[in-house]
């Protein structure tokens, strides 16, 4: 049997373990990084989609390009999407007046 501390850490979404409310604003930050990580993301994949489907569909008639090289395509969508995700790893804080 568990404590009830340990239990209420599992089924926590966020602990906070030093008595200051700092990681509060850590975590605010964080999911504001996260959320813009997330417009860009949509926003490159809907502009890189929307030039495919018209590539794909024969809109640029002097612009084509083998089938074989569909698959290459779909991995210039997809690699920036995943660099970009990935810079949450480097995520600092910006303190306002130089609190900590």
């Amino acid at each position: 049997m568990s404590t009830g501390s340990e239990i209420a850490r599992t089924a926590a979404d966020v602990v906070l373990l030093r008595p200051s409310l700092n990681g509060l604003l850590v975590l605010l930050d964080l999911s504001h990084a996260a959320m813009h990580r997330v417009y860009l993301n949509f926003a490159w994949s809907f502009v890189y989609n929307l030039f495919a489907i018209l590539l794909a569909a024969g809109a640029f008639v002097h612009a084509r390009i083998a089938p074989q090289y569909a698959g290459l395509g779909e991995i210039v969508s997809v690699l920036p999407v995943i660099l970009v995700a990935l810079q949450l790893r480097f995520f600092t804080r910006r303190y306002a007046n130089g609190l900590e």
